[in-house]
C-alpha cells in the first residue's frame, strides 16, 4: 500500500489547486489553435455580410490561424444558427448574429433551437440605418405618400424581405401606416434589391450600405431613413419624421455568438480581440464607408440588446397575427 506523507499531500494539493487555477488562463492564451470558422446565415452580399470579411481577415492576421465565413442562408437565419447550436462549444464556429436573431421562434414553429438558450453572446460588432427605397414608377416622394399608395391599392403593393427582421420592421411600417402587406421573401438583401430594381416588388426596407449605390445610381428611390436624424452618409436623404413617419424608428446591428457552453474565457478572448480590431482606424474607416458605425461591446450588453428586440419583435408579430409556420 503506497503512503503518502502529510507534506506530501499538502504540496500534491496545492500543486493540483494550482493548475486548476491557471487553466482558464491557459484557454484563453491558447486560443484559438485551428481555423475558426464565421457562419453567416443569409446570401452573401449584405452589408453585414461585408462587414464580417473585414472582421474576419483582421481576426486571421491577429491570430494567425484561417478565419473563414460560411454564408448558410435560408429558414429566415435559423439554418445557419442551427448549424452554430449543433456545433462544438470551443470557440472554433461562431455565428453572424443579425437584429432579427431573437425573433427565429416567430416563423418556425420547430426550429429545433431556442436562440436565447442554445446561443450566448459574445460582442456586438456594428449598427446601421435603414432605407425604404421604392421602385422610381410608385408615385411617391415621402414615407407617408407610400403608406397611401398602399391603402389605395390592396391587395397590388408588394415589398420584398429577406430575414426576419426586414419582415418585421417592414410590418412595424405598415402598422403605423394602417395598410396590408403583400409581401416576398428573398434569400438575402440583395436578391431583395435586384428583385425590386427588376419590378418583381414596390418596396423594399433594407440597409441603407446595400441601396445606396442604385439609390446614388437612379435605378431605385429612397423614401426615408427610419430614424430620428438623418444619416451622416446620405444626408440628402430625409429622415423618418420628415417624411410622415414620426415614431417610425428602427435601425440593424450585428454581432457574435457562440454555442451554449463555450468557456467565458474563450468568449473573453474574443470579445477583446474584436474590440482591438474595430479601434483600428482603417476598420472603422471601411466600415463607416459602408455606412456602418463599429459597436463592440460587452458580452452582457449585448446579450440585453439581443432580449430587448426579441422582445420588441415578438409584440409586432402578435399584433400582426404572424403564426410560426
Amino acid at each position: 500500500m503506497l503512503k503518502v506523507s502529510k507534506r506530501q499531500f499538502v504540496l500534491c494539493s496545492t500543486a493540483a489547486l494550482c493548475a486548476t487555477a491557471i487553466l482558464p488562463v491557459a484557454a484563453q492564451s491558447s486560443f484559438p489553435d485551428r481555423a475558426v470558422k464565421i457562419v453567416v446565415p443569409f446570401a452573401p452580399g449584405g452589408s453585414s455580410d461585408s462587414a464580417t470579411r473585414i472582421l474576419a481577415e483582421q481576426l486571421s492576421t491577429k491570430w494567425k490561424q484561417s478565419v473563414v465565413v460560411e454564408n448558410k442562408p435560408g429558414a429566415n437565419g435559423s439554418i445557419g444558427a442551427a448549424q452554430v447550436v449543433r456545433a462544438a462549444p470551443d470557440g472554433t464556429t461562431l455565428l453572424l448574429a443579425p437584429v432579427s436573431i431573437g425573433s427565429v421562434n416567430l416563423f418556425l414553429k420547430n426550429p429545433g433551437f431556442d436562440p436565447l438558450t442554445d446561443l450566448v453572446p459574445v460582442t456586438q460588432i456594428a449598427e446601421g440605418d435603414y432605407v425604404l427605397s421604392v421602385r422610381n414608377d410608385v408615385p411617391a416622394k415621402t414615407m407617408a405618400e407610400f403608406g397611401t399608395y398602399a391603402r389605395n391599392n390592396p391587395g397590388k403593393v408588394f415589398d420584398g424581405t429577406f430575414g426576419g427582421g426586414s419582415m418585421l420592421a417592414f410590418q412595424q411600417f405598415a402598422d403605423q401606416m394602417k395598410f396590408q402587406r403583400q409581401s416576398v421573401s428573398y434569400r438575402g438583401e440583395a436578391l431583395a434589391l435586384n428583385a425590386l430594381m427588376a419590378g418583381e416588388v414596390h418596396a423594399v426596407l433594407s440597409t441603407l450600405t446595400a441601396a445606396r449605390p442604385f439609390i446614388d445610381s437612379g435605378r431605385i428611390k429612397a423614401l426615408g431613413i427610419p430614424s430620428k436624424l438623418r444619416s451622416p452618409i446620405a444626408p440628402n436623404i430625409a429622415a423618418a419624421d420628415e417624411s410622415g413617419a414620426k415614431g417610425f424608428y428602427v435601425n440593424f446591428w450585428f454581432g457574435l455568438m457562440a454555442p451554449k457552453g463555450t468557456p467565458d474565457e474563450v468568449r473573453k478572448k474574443i470579445n477583446a480581440d474584436v474590440a482591438e480590431v474595430l479601434a483600428q482606424a482603417q476598420v472603422k474607416g471601411r466600415l463607416y464607408s459602408m455606412g456602418l458605425i463599429a459597436k463592440p461591446s460587452s458580452a452582457e450588453a449585448f446579450g440585453k440588446l439581443v432580449q430587448f428586440e426579441s422582445t420588441r419583435w415578438l409584440e409586432t408579430a402578435q399584433r400582426a397575427g404572424i403564426q410560426p409556420q
